[in-house]
């Protein structure tokens, strides 16, 4: 079941001017509730675009974004409840951060809410377990994190408000190997225990395809197929019909194949590699 959607949408900017571009058109996706789903595509494929429609900051130039099944721009005095539903942090959102501790600053929006201190206080906790943010980094000054560790308290921030639906803009660039992992590990995790939807943006094909269960491909403006993540990485070629690539590992295993090795599974991440080669490695044993 669909948590989130967009119903036959198109979007122009500046709409009647000589400068009209379509970024978006006539597209109709759904986004599976409780499930993790990658967004990939070029730069100007659509896909920033799409994002910022999904909590209201655009309004579809033709079409409807439905959450819930109901137009999210049916009311439009309550689009702010809308925006504490559907959450989004764009791209380095650690230029967002303000308040005088990065505590103040994740129970920022839960105080907006007007809830009890206890409440918050109890949110920012759980926010910053998820995200890796430690107690005594909680009562530090935010500016006085490193890159990585700002990522983490923004994403915490957005986490405290208990959205139904994230939208995470690349929320891992810039990031080393192993706060990549700590990140989209510990979001990852937030999602299996609240069954929230997610919708993961980027250009890491790696990222995709080990924290993501279903896969949309954008290509100029429009949606150009979606699918599990075990679909869309096993057919490399029409990827690379639109200049897309797969995660490395995938292109190691097709190597394997096409040498003659058979393997078999799910060939995109390295575990799933490693099982198949072990499994033909029994096989070949077992028939010795």
């Amino acid at each position: 079941m669909n948590k989130i959607e967009l119903e036959n949408v198109s979007f122009r900017y500046s709409k009647g001017t000589p400068f009209e571009k379509i970024a978006l058109d006539d597209i109709s996706v759904g986004f599976e509730e409780g499930k993790i789903t990658g967004l990939i595509g070029h730069t100007g494929s659509g896909k920033s675009t799409l994002v910022n429609l999904l909590n209201g900051l655009y309004k579809p130039t033709e079409g409807r974004v439905l959450l819930d099944g109901r137009d999210i721009h049916e009311n439009p005095k309550e689009i702010g409840k809308i925006r504490a539903k559907v959450g989004l942090v764009m791209q380095y959102p650690e230029y967002q951060l303000f308040d005088e501790t990065v505590r103040a600053d994740i129970g920022f929006g839960p105080r907006n809410l007007g809830l009890s201190a206890e409440e918050i206080d109890e949110r920012v906790k759980e926010a910053a377990a998820f995200t890796g943010i430690t107690e005594q980094m909680l009562s530090s000054s935010p500016f006085d994190l490193s890159g990585g560790q700002k990522r983490r308290a923004a994403i915490a921030g957005t986490l405290a408000m208990r959205p139904e639906v994230l939208v995470l803009d690349e929320p891992a660039a810039g990031l080393d190997p192993r706060g990549r992992r700590e990140i989209l590990g510990g979001i990852r995790e937030y999602v299996r225990k609240t069954g929230i939807t997610l919708i993961l943006v980027s250009h890491s094909m790696e990222d995709m395809a080990l924290y993501c269960d279903n896969v949309v491909v954008m290509n100029n403006a429009r949606v150009f197929r979606t699918g599990t993540v075990g679909e869309i990485f096993s057919d490399a070629q029409s990827l690379s019909e639109i200049g897309l690539d797969i995660p490395r590992v995938a292109k190691i295993a097709a190597e394997l194949c096409r040498r003659g090795i058979p393997l078999e599974g799910e060939l995109y991440t390295v575990e799933g590699v490693a099982a198949a080669i072990r499994s033909y490695l029994q096989r070949k044993e077992a028939d010795v």
